[in-house]
């Protein structure tokens, strides 16, 4: 029962987009619904129709099988998304979500968060103008559940009065099909703020944990606060650089790796080099995190990580920000870096030819 003075808490509190709803995107997704206090708007693209038609079907480690999932509102693009007319015909007439109304204040047209979980890509397009006019001035906190290093700094610049986190996820999930996802490693997710003269600390750490309520009241595995998000991301690093570059590289699997007897002679190599390259970069990463990340998955595994997905489906792949932000930052810091910067060209290669339509052989 409710009252002027114990007023009915609204089921949803938290209104959010999400950009970039494939295998990463769609369980963040799945995550914040299940916490009951979020309503989520997906931003799909080629997906768009089959999902809005027959939604998601989900195989998850962390949360079952779902047939015929999909959170509360799909659209096909950014500008479907933004609060206002004019709205495309292809949603009917669903109408925007809003904020929830609160004892203090009316329903307001606006997200609490924005989450982009789009791949990184700085060679094809700039996402954070792309996804402006989802932002509201100092009320949108932006999250980014994405590769790389500094992520964050074309955000901070972009919206330079609202809060910006990252997150750096351990999870394995993926797309398969029209309409199918299927997530075989547990959601665990590490996420720290980004702290800029434009939002008080408090308020970035406040936002932050917020998020981290949200996300672990829906039921994923782990998700903590990082203190340290710089380091979180170049031992994130250590296993990307190495096995997802390489295995995009030979057209192999993580297990088939793993028993091909390289990891001592190429896979560990790539990753002492990240090492030294955040040392210089003033981040100690221990020789425990390089054992744990070279020796974390099996010789059994079966694993294909994104790269190598992305190449066999001839889309572009990630080594940019992978490999060639660490590679950059080495330059400038007058780091050797010869294993990573091998991969990296061999990799421009791979891609040269997919952006040329040469055909590719096994």
């Amino acid at each position: 029962m409710s009252s002027l003075l114990f007023p009915t808490i609204p089921e949803k509190e938290f209104n959010i987009c999400l950009v970039g709803s494939g295998g990463v995107g769609t369980i963040a997704a799945l995550v914040l619904e299940k916490s009951g206090r979020a309503r989520v708007t997906a931003v799909l693209r080629s997906k768009f129709d089959i999902v809005n038609e027959q939604g998601w079907d989900i195989e998850s480690v962390d949360h079952g099988r779902l047939k015929n999932w999909k959170p509360s509102r799909v659209v096909p693009a950014i500008q479907e998304a933004v609060f206002g007319p004019p709205q495309s015909s292809k949603l009917g007439s669903s109408a925007l979500p809003t904020g929830a109304s609160t004892p203090y204040e009316p329903a307001k047209e606006r997200y609490d968060y924005l989450i982009i979980c789009t791949k990184q890509l700085p060679q094809k397009y700039d996402i954070a103008t792309a996804v402006a006019p989802l932002v509201t001035s100092d009320l949108t906190s932006i999250v980014l559940i994405q590769n790389g290093l500094n992520i964050h700094l074309p955000f901070i610049a972009a919206f330079p009065t609202n809060a910006t986190m990252s997150a750096v996820s351990m999870i394995g999930s993926f797309t398969e099909g029209t309409n199918k996802i299927k997530h075989i490693g547990p959601d665990v997710l590490q996420i720290g703020p980004h702290y800029h003269a434009g939002v008080k600390d408090s308020m970035s750490l406040e936002r932050t944990q917020t998020f981290i309520d949200l996300y672990c009241a829906g039921g994923a595995k782990e998700c903590i606060l990082a203190p340290d998000m710089p380091k979180a991301r170049y031992e994130k690093i250590l296993w990307n650089g190495a096995y997802n570059t390489v295995c995009a590289l030979m057209k192999m699997n993580v297990g088939e790796l793993q028993r091909s007897g390289t990891r001592n002679t190429l896979l560990m190599p790539i990753m002492w080099e990240i090492v030294a390259v955040a040392k210089a970069d003033g981040i100690e990463i221990g020789k425990e995190v390089v054992q744990y990340m070279a020796h974390r998955s099996p010789e059994t595994s079966t694993y294909r990580p994104s790269m190598l997905l992305d190449r066999e489906a001839e889309r572009p792949m990630e080594f940019e920000v992978i490999l060639g932000d660490p590679i950059r930052v080495a330059r400038e810091l007058g780091v050797e870096v010869p294993v990573m910067t091998t991969i990296y060209e061999l990799l421009k290669l791979v891609s040269w030819k997919v952006d040329n339509g040469l055909q590719e052989t096994n």
